[in-house]
């Protein structure tokens, strides 16, 4: 059966931290390899009309390009410390919610519901097992909060609570460009609406691969990948702020 390949957690324009147009998106993500993307932009600059806006956006630039679009909500916790990724036509359940509302609610609509980076802030702390019958998976690797290597505690958890494990570029940029795909059945053919949310229903059944280089994202916790992934990690983490020092130090001299 042919797969598609999204890129998964992906902010637009509709966000408030990313400049990214969709018709920009679509032709940098297909160039990178990408079928299709995985849009969540945040509920703190949504409202009900912005939503309704968003979902008629991925449906005509989806149908005019052929590039797949799932549009979705990334709402917050109060506390801005807990995210979840909802993706599918469900209603906009307002800013900052409830998680434990939002969990319940999205799996009524029909809607999948992703627990999203761990790892920021310690949201992992918080997570509550009771939310599993009702989550379609955990992000078990995001390329913005774990770089080059899956996250430990996610993969654990997905794995005794029957979770699929799920990975994020968590766009904001092309410095999260990275080979992170989230893989499904190739729906029927139709519009974008129809095939987006055959998407969605794939993902309801669990029917998704996460995969990084093409390779099962768990592979990348253990043996010799592992080992690798681990150091390259341990690398990128000592780099990481000199690098930044470096780039601002370059946008402060133009």
């Amino acid at each position: 059966m042919r797969e598609l390949r999204l890129a998964p957690h992906i902010h637009s324009s509709f966000s408030d931290d990313s400049d990214w147009e969709l018709p920009r998106l679509i032709r940098v993500l297909r160039r990178a390899g990408f079928d299709g993307a995985l849009v969540c932009d945040h509920d703190r600059t949504m409202d009900a009309g912005t939503w309704a806006r968003i979902q008629h956006e991925c449906d005509r630039l989806g149908d005019d390009t052929g590039f797949l679009l799932v549009p979705g909500i990334e709402y917050q916790d109060p506390d801005h410390i807990v995210h979840l990724p909802v993706f599918g036509r469900a209603p906009f359940y307002g800013r900052s919610p409830i998680i434990d509302d939002v969990v319940r609610r999205a799996r009524e609509d029909g809607a999948a519901a992703i627990f999203a980076h761990p790892q920021r802030r310690e949201a992992w702390r918080r997570f509550d097992p009771a939310w599993a019958p009702y989550l379609t998976g955990i992000e078990a690797w995001n390329r913005k909060y774990d770089g080059v290597r899956p996250n430990t505690w996610a993969l654990a958890q997905a794995e005794q609570l029957g979770l699929p494990a799920t990975v994020a570029l968590d766009w904001h940029g092309t410095r999260q460009l990275y080979p992170l795909a989230l893989r499904v059945p190739s729906p029927p053919r139709g519009d974008n609406r129809q095939r987006s949310g055959a998407v969605v229903s794939s993902m309801l059944a669990g029917r998704m691969r996460a995969t990084a280089f093409g390779i099962d994202v768990a592979r990348f916790d253990q043996g010799p990948l592992g080992r690798s992934t681990r150091g390259f990690e341990s690398l990128r983490t000592w780099a990481a702020p000199k690098v930044r020092q470096i780039e601002n130090s370059l946008r402060g001299q133009s």
